[in-house]
């Protein structure tokens, strides 16, 4: 009975190390580098350009942008899979959870082409699954249905890294999409009317200073003379002081000037190093995904 027991316990061992075995199969190994283009498919012909473009935009917002491509998913749907890929090599900043993954699994004689737009928790906010839907149907599926990976890769750059700088919402990337001008009309409305208010106060000011010119008796003339050139003087002098100063203050702390430059190069060369480094980032699931 005692041998029994212990045949099952093997059986179970080696049908769970299969398993995970298989599991881990699934997925590639995390590159010992920072490559932000990963083509396990060979698909992409730009590789290079995208990963320097997703590097520079790596330094710029410390986001990290990744595209994989593979050449199956296993039993995975496609934001699973980008989910636990995301979380397996830790792709985003720890605490931060800024990664955002651009997954695509080609389309062969034997099966569907696949493609998912999955962001870490940190950027879930700005990139919800409602908008990453429309971006991955409205941008990258009609480049894919013409074969065109390189074209489907850069339209969703294209839509996303303005969103994950911060430097517009998933809404107005949306509404650009479409070509809605109304709000650009608006700004330029607004523009022209603080402009031309400007001008209009200019012209009165001048209109006021005229008259008062043109009524001042020849003592009162020469009193605001003397009253502007003494004005100028007194400017005159506090520049020269400010500038002198400065000069004294320059020369006095040249030394302290360069150190506090030096450490401040060294942060942010620290910074630009953390910044390319995978390692901590963490993904729940959210995003969108198509096929084709």
């Amino acid at each position: 009975m005692k041998k029994v027991k212990l045949l099952i316990l093997a059986a179970l061992a080696v049908m769970m190390s299969a398993t995970s075995f298989a599991a881990d199969a699934d997925f590639p190994a995390r590159p010992d580098t920072a490559i932000f283009v990963n083509d396990f498919a060979g698909v992409l012909r730009q590789s290079k350009v995208i990963d320097d473009s997703l590097r520079a935009f790596s330094k710029r917002t410390t986001n990290q942008i990744m595209v994989i491509t593979v050449k199956d998913l296993g039993d995975y749907e496609p934001k699973m899979y980008a989910a636990e890929l995301g979380d397996r090599w830790g792709i985003g900043q720890a605490k931060l959870d800024n990664g955002l993954i651009i997954l695509i699994k080609p389309k062969t004689r034997d099966s569907k082409g696949q493609f998912a737009l999955c962001p870490g928790r940190g950027l879930g906010g700005a990139l919800p699954d409602v908008t990453c839907k429309r971006i991955v149907d409205g941008k990258a599926i009609p480049a894919l249905k013409k074969g065109d990976y390189d074209a489907a890769v850069w339209a969703v750059l294209k839509a996303v890294m303005p969103i994950c700088a911060g430097e517009i919402s998933g809404d107005e990337a949306t509404k650009k999409s479409s070509g809605g001008g109304g709000g650009w009309i608006w700004f330029v409305g607004i523009i022209a009317a603080v402009v031309g208010g400007v001008a209009y106060a200019n012209k009165r000011a001048k209109q006021k200073q005229a008259l008062i010119e043109a009524n001042e008796t020849p003592e009162e003339r020469a009193a605001r003379l003397a009253a502007a050139e003494k004005r100028k003087k007194e400017l005159e002098a506090e520049r020269k002081k400010r500038e002198a100063e400065a000069a004294a203050a320059a020369a006095a702390g040249a030394t302290t000037a360069k150190s506090v430059r030096e450490k401040r190069q060294e942060e942010e060369e620290r910074k630009r190093r953390n910044a390319q480094k995978f390692g901590g980032g963490s993904f729940d699931g959210g995003g969108a995904s198509s096929d084709w």
